[in-house]
């Protein structure tokens, strides 16, 4: 009889807490943190007691669905706890389903501006200046494929360095060889480099080409202000002077050397390298920005003097073009 009363009782206090049991597995972890960190080595109850509270009850109702759910350990990582409930946030340390983090790649980046990103991202920065890369390139600007990585937190940065690179160098290879009538490989991502920082919009970008070409062609001076500012890089000031464009110590400054640079200047969209690839010396061999985001082409240099002298820029700057 006493036994019978017993069952009773534990059958009676077992239906009693089923529900709140239920109700605390369906809750929210109130905590202020919205992000969980795991760290090598870190017990169960550490873990637990950085989303549910110290009482004796929920500790139950904790190891209790641990038990009956089989779940012997949580895995290392980084765990978003935002708008989830309690039963959803263990099984999710319990599979792993750590935070996803992105690292976007933007046409346009130069190495430094990459280098800081990367140093504040989440990512352990183990490629410096992409040291890491087994490069078949002769230099380590522009040679990423611009795109969005995804990476867990404390990822070597090589992972996602590497696949960029990979991504870029698959891209060029599907190139035609016999297309690189003027331009080789390397030349191909310094052009499209440049024309990546020239151009106001995507329409333009094989008229920009075409001049480049065509001046390359004749053995005119490319005259891009992109390429000084990057000789000027990290130090750049945010204003090219007069005497940066007579400088003939900057190896970027295609105002005063002939032909490309000796680099990229930036990371090359897949328009602006087709742009430079398709393209051939155009008509065009003038052109000045008329907006923030086109600009005005012109074939003499008469027309292309008149236009600066309607927009009102520099006349000291536009007399080097004849040169």
């Amino acid at each position: 009889m006493r036994f019978f009363k017993l069952i009773i009782l534990v059958s009676f206090s077992l239906f009693a807490l089923y529900g709140p049991y239920i109700a605390y597995l369906n809750d929210y972890p109130r905590v202020k943190k919205n992000i969980i960190d795991i760290y090598p080595g870190e017990s169960i109850n550490s873990v637990v007691s950085k989303f549910s509270s110290n009482i004796l009850i929920n500790k139950i109702f904790i190891k209790f669905f641990l038990v009956t759910e089989n779940i012997t350990n949580f895995k290392v990582g980084e765990y978003s706890i935002k708008n989830k409930k309690i039963k959803d946030v263990i099984y999710e340390m319990a599979n792993g389903n750590t935070v996803t983090h992105k690292l976007i790649i933007l046409e346009g980046t130069n190495i430094y501006q990459l280098e800081e990103q990367i140093n504040k991202s989440y990512l352990i920065n183990d490629c410096s200046f992409l040291n890491c890369i087994d490069n078949s390139f002769p230099f380590f600007e522009g040679i990423l494929y611009p795109d969005t990585y995804f990476y867990k937190k404390g990822m070597n940065s090589s992972e996602v360095i590497k696949k960029s690179y990979q991504k870029m160098l698959n891209f060029i290879n599907t190139l035609e060889p016999n297309k690189y009538a003027s331009l080789n490989k390397n030349e191909l991502l310094i052009l499209s480099s440049i024309i990546e920082k020239e151009a106001g919009n995507e329409n333009e970008k094989s008229k920009i080409a075409s001049v480049f070409l065509k001046r390359l062609s004749i053995n005119m001076k490319l005259q891009a202000d992109p390429t000084i500012i990057y000789g000027l890089l990290p130090n750049f000031d945010g204003d090219i002077k007069k005497s940066d464009i007579l400088d003939k110590n900057n190896k970027y400054n295609t105002y005063m050397i002939k032909g490309l640079p000796p680099t990229p200047i930036a990371i090359s969209s897949k328009n602006s390298i087709l742009a430079a690839f398709n393209s051939s010396p155009g008509d065009y061999l003038f052109f000045v920005a008329n907006s923030s985001n086109s600009h005005h082409f012109s074939k003499t240099y008469e027309e292309h003097l008149e236009k600066i002298k309607e927009l009102g820029l520099d006349k000291w700057r536009s007399y080097l073009l004849k040169v």
